[in-house]
């Protein structure tokens, strides 16, 4: 036990063993009623926007003794927008792939610290396999193969919490959003999901939402047709066009 409290506070171990401190006192305030289990939820809000303007003039006027004359005007203007719904809608479904939305985000937090914390702890210890010198160079190096392993452990570990959770959630299935509208947070391109928030009964609801043959902008307005009940998702089009 000595041993694993010298380890766990050790420099190589020191931030895990924070954090883990951190996790463990959040639950002990869940249980004495301080905080609630949902108290650092979080909605997905992303928006990126890029604007290239590219203005060029070029004069080019030549005159030579074999009377030859040339006298060349190029002018390029160019407005692009480049939109990153594609890219927004990728790191959506990455997080949504690791069960964020899915559960209370401090469940996924508590089993992505507890196992970030195993692994450290046991890769860095006096006489450990890969760190006998419990280095700080070593831990340091470790340090992102750990975060990548321990999401994957912790979307492993909350898979079987996800339909509990789902059942315990009536929240979206007693209302009928088919019909509402919504304003869109997250651009939604074509085929991709993206977040809306719906004003429904004086409360407002944030549901995933998905276009089947257009972009959507953030900010727009637009109305419900449909519920993809597999991807638990909505189908939305622009309300101007209904």
């Amino acid at each position: 036990m000595m041993e694993l409290i010298q380890a766990a506070l050790s420099a190589s171990n020191l931030l895990w063993t924070v954090l883990f401190v951190l996790v463990i006192l959040y639950w002990l305030s869940v249980v004495l009623g301080a905080l609630d289990i949902e108290s650092f939820d979080m909605d997905l809000d992303a928006d990126v926007d890029v604007d290239v303007d590219v203005d060029v003039d070029v004069d080019v006027d030549v005159d030579a003794d074999v009377d030859v004359d040339a006298d060349v005007d190029v002018d390029a203007d160019a407005d692009t927008e480049v939109s990153a719904g594609a890219q927004v809608s990728w790191w959506i479904g990455t997080l949504r792939f690791l069960n964020l939305g899915k559960l209370p985000f401090m469940i996924l937090f508590s089993l992505f610290i507890l196992s970030a914390w195993s692994i450290s702890v046991l890769l860095n210890h006096e006489g450990s396999f890969y760190n006998p010198e419990n280095t700080i160079g070593l831990a340091i190096i470790s340090i992102l193969p750990n975060i990548l392993a321990s999401a994957l452990i912790m979307k492993i570990l909350s898979s079987p919490l996800v339909p509990i959770f789902a059942k315990l959630d009536t929240s979206v299935k007693a209302i009928d959003y088919k019909g509402k509208v919504g304003t869109v947070l997250t651009e939604i391109a074509p085929d991709s999901m993206g977040q809306i928030k719906v004003f429904v009964n004086d409360s407002v609801s944030t549901i995933s939402a998905k276009s089947i043959e257009k972009e959507i902008k953030k900010g727009q307005k637009v109305l419900i047709v449909d519920e993809i009940k597999q991807e638990n998702c909505f189908v939305v089009v622009p309300a101007d066009e209904h």
